[in-house]
């Protein structure tokens, strides 16, 4: 997705130093105004940025969009063993991307620096190694991600996801971004903050800040690491901590809160009550965001639910034993062969 970048800091640009390493350098007698070039191997990960500043607009997805050349550009290229093939010249993104794509992995190419790129604010900067220009687009993706991150925080509302692996209190609790403040709402209970998005060396960061939270604060208020689980969600940790969070756009997300599922009890005071498990898988699919080609069952025990036995007709009414009873849930992914379980609990309630 291309997003309107922050204007680089120059300073980091023409402070980089740089050292000679016999290793990433190559002596060509091609052409006299160049006698020692810095090779990028078509393998490196520099080079796979150049394939991405030089991607068609057509493929936004895909591409680096905080930084672009300014043409043309000289480019050399060396085989296997460093021996010089060829020089050319590149006019504009698209000859320059199905350059790039036609390189032989095993070949490198150099830039004839200093070279000149363009900003998306209008500002160009002078590049004059291959280190600075390493630097410069490392800077790039830093501000893309902080970006990224704020624009997915701050168009639609986020849900507290049900996490495999650490406590689900919150399951169901949502995050608002509105004119720089954090709003968290759970079970109608509201609380105020903020977070900020940052970068630590390359990593993306999320720091929460909720106010007069109390045991809700102790939960939430952390520095937080982020990877993104998919397009919409995102996986927070600290150390043994994890919080799962899925922007939600729909006007409808309200509609699952959580895994407590109410029903009214079948005589006054009993504690009893009929509860239709199917009446609940929407829900469970909605909350963890599940698609079509999963299925789930009903257990009684951990145990039933991992060796696929006893399984509970999903159908017919169930009669809870117990107050707040604990049903296992077991999910397959048929298509990837892998299972995962969750914890429902059914209350009793008086009506």
């Amino acid at each position: 997705m291309k997003i309107l970048k922050l204007t680089f800091l120059l300073l980091l640009i023409f402070t980089t130093s740089c050292s000679d390493d016999a290793d990433d350098k190559i002596i060509t007698n091609s052409d006299p105004k160049y006698n020692t070039v810095e090779i990028i191997e078509a393998d490196s990960d520099l080079f796979q940025y150049l394939v991405e500043i030089a991607t068609d607009e057509e493929q936004p997805e895909l591409s680096i969009a905080c930084i672009n050349f300014i043409y043309p550009l000289t480019i050399y290229t060396f085989n296997e063993t460093n021996e010089y093939v060829s020089t050319t010249v590149i006019e504009d993104d698209t000859q320059f991307s199905t350059f790039l794509e036609a390189i032989d992995l095993t070949y490198s190419i150099s830039i004839s620096f200093p070279i000149t790129s363009t900003l998306l604010s209008g500002d160009e900067v002078i590049i004059n190694t291959k280190e600075e220009l390493k630097d410069a687009i490392d800077y790039c993706l830093d501000e893309e991600l902080i970006l990224e991150c704020s624009t997915l925080i701050q168009n639609c509302v986020l849900k507290v996801g049900y996490s495999y692996n650490y406590d689900n209190t919150y399951l169901g609790g949502i995050f608002i971004e509105e004119d720089g403040a954090t709003n968290f709402t759970m079970d109608g209970i509201l609380f105020n903050g903020s977070w900020t998005v940052f970068i630590i060396e390359h990593e993306l960061h999320i720091n929460i800040n909720l106010i007069n939270a109390d045991e809700t604060g102790d939960f939430f208020n952390y520095d937080w690491k982020v990877e993104y689980i998919d397009g919409n969600s995102l996986l927070l940790t600290n150390e043994n901590r994890e919080l799962v969070l899925n922007q939600r756009c729909d006007a409808n997300f309200e509609e699952c809160s959580n895994f407590i599922f109410e029903e009214c009890e079948t005589q006054v005071d009993s504690g009893i009550s009929e509860f239709i498990l199917d009446d609940y898988t929407y829900c469970i699919f909605d909350t963890l965001e599940l698609e079509d080609t999963f299925e789930i069952s009903y257990y009684l025990t951990e145990d039933d639910a991992v060796n696929m036995i006893n399984a509970l007709a999903s159908d017919i009414a169930f009669i809870n034993t117990e107050d707040n009873q604990s049903i296992y849930v077991r999910i397959d992914d048929l298509e990837n062969n892998i299972q995962y379980y969750a914890i429902i609990t059914l209350a009793s309630i008086s009506c």
